[in-house]
């Protein structure tokens, strides 16, 4: 059996999962052409996740992958944050930006109970992760 026998595609392509920069469209052209489109999953919340997938699957599409993040997010330490955004203040003072100004970027989400669930409720067809595994106990909830 090849990759795509085994994914139940058609063609041996499997599109990379971009958190930030796609949604599912990207993932429904690559599925709709015959391989395997990826729904990045770092960047949404619950909701939003199952959104993306009931929209994937209103384009007609059955065989796609969500793909999460399994870091662990340090807390956070104002103090840190202070020094570098010192450190950076003469570069954004000569390209006139805030040094102060927080990102507007979402931060990247790990894989959690939340999303898990909705893994268990629309059970995408390939599901894969980065930055390391997910918990056993979220894997088994999964499973159930």
């Amino acid at each position: 059996m090849d990759a795509a026998e085994a994914l139940g595609v058609r063609l041996p392509v499997i599109q990379a999962p971009m958190a930030g920069v796609q949604r599912h469209a990207l993932a429904a052209a690559v599925s709709g052409a015959g391989g395997l489109g990826s729904l990045p999953a770092g960047m949404l919340d619950a909701a939003g996740l199952r959104d993306e997938i009931r929209a994937l699957r209103a384009h007609g599409i059955a065989r796609f992958n969500v793909n999460f993040m399994c870091h662990r997010v340090p807390p956070r330490d104002a103090a840190a944050e202070r020094r570098w955004q010192a450190r950076l203040a003469p570069y954004c003072r000569e390209f006139g930006l805030d040094p102060a100004g927080a990102s507007t970027a979402r931060p990247r989400a790990a894989f959690d109970a939340e999303t898990a669930a909705v893994v268990a409720e629309l059970r995408p067809h390939v599901v894969s992760f980065c930055y390391g595994l997910p918990a056993v106990e979220l894997l088994e909830s999964v499973k159930a």
